[in-house]
């Protein structure tokens, strides 16, 4: 099959079933799919108690990286033209912890997690809780730029996020849970 994927240009058939044949496939006693798995019982009772990492005096804040926003679905929304909203890209803030850093709606602001840091423009807003702040998903990509050159806007959530502070069983860096801390430029 993987051959035959590399030598095509489109999808590769590899079933044609009818829809009242596919449940035949099930070979189930009662005919319905077992989800459960046994093995992953106690892995799942853990869960209830497990505990992300938190917030300390260095990285204060838990950043949400890759928000879904209006118009960054995915990477494709490259240029900013294309963008209705938030064509920047901004790291939002809660106002009262955007007071506390020194920095009002607009002003730019350098984030840092232990993978690393980025120089972001800031919107406040009453939607993050304090202590909490996000950027949006799908940007830090290159596009062409005027003339051609290559261009970029906003930040690769990747950049931010560490391999290290991840889900134990599927290796998935915690995105959306990301000690961070901002400083005014």
């Amino acid at each position: 099959m993987f051959d035959a994927l590399l030598a095509r240009k489109s999808a590769v058939v590899f079933a044609v079933d009818e829809w009242d044949e596919c449940f035949a496939r099930v070979h189930a006693q009662i005919g319905r799919i077992h989800l459960a798995v046994p093995e992953l019982f106690d892995e799942l009772d853990a869960l209830r108690t497990e505990i992300a990492p938190a917030t300390s005096s260095e990285f204060p804040f838990i950043l949400s990286a890759g928000e879904r926003r209006a118009y960054t679905a995915n990477t494709i929304f490259r240029n900013p033209d294309w963008r209705k909203k938030d064509r920047s890209g901004a790291l939002r803030i809660n106002p009262e912890d955007a007071r506390q850093v020194g920095v009002a709606d607009g002003g730019r602001v350098r984030i840092t997690t232990r993978r690393g840091s980025a120089e972001v423009p800031v919107e406040t807003t009453e939607q993050m809780l304090p202590g909490h702040v996000s950027l949006p998903n799908g940007l830090g990509v290159d596009f062409p730029g005027r003339e051609g050159a290559p261009a970029s806007t906003g930040v690769a959530a990747n950049e931010l996020t560490w391999g290290a502070d991840r889900d134990w069983l599927a290796g998935t860096p915690w995105h959306k849970h990301t000690a961070a801390r901002i400083e005014r430029l």
